[in-house]
């Protein structure tokens, strides 16, 4: 009896964990909506890499995460597209920064042909670790999408005091 009441608590609980994080991702995400392949623009950061990646590309991740910005980019392929992941850049108080691709699937460097149903999982690494406190802008193209936080978001994100 104990064991099941113990499987009754975790599977409600696992609803409202799942919904908890899919809450916390979206807070940090904005879709760039572009006429034939609409991405998903995840800024990485303490509290989303632990939701999207596991240990130890977890590790990895949330460490060069603390050192430049980096942003998580996402989609399925609706219709046949082309991207090219040499153009995207991120914007602040009017400086401009190259992103680096790094694949996953399907977001090499260069000009990529997709088809339907091709799913994009890829990781833009800036050269510099902007200050989230200020907005800032991800640019592909003439598309872009900008982020600001809110000062929730931005408590959320601030290391523990140490006592």
């Amino acid at each position: 009896m104990r064991k099941l009441f113990i499987a009754v608590a975790v599977a409600a609980c696992l609803p409202l964990a799942l919904a908890a994080q899919d809450t916390t991702l979206k807070d940090y995400s904005k879709t760039m909506m572009s006429d034939d392949l609409p991405l998903n623009i995840i800024h990485l950061n303490a509290k989303t890499v632990p939701l999207l990646f596991k240990a130890p590309t977890l590790y990895q991740i949330r460490a060069k995460a603390t050192e430049s910005t980096m942003v998580y980019v996402q989609a399925v392929v609706e219709s046949n597209a082309e991207l090219d992941t040499t153009t995207f850049t991120i914007e602040q108080d009017g400086m401009s920064y190259p992103g680096t691709p790094s694949s996953m699937r399907n977001f090499t460097k260069g000009k990529l042909k997709l088809k339907l149903g091709d799913q994009v999982d890829g990781i833009l690494t800036f050269p510099k670790l902007l200050d989230v406190s200020k907005s800032f802008s991800v640019k592909h193209g003439r598309d872009r999408v900008e982020f600001k936080f809110t000062d929730a978001q931005l408590k959320a994100l601030a290391p523990a005091a140490a006592n």
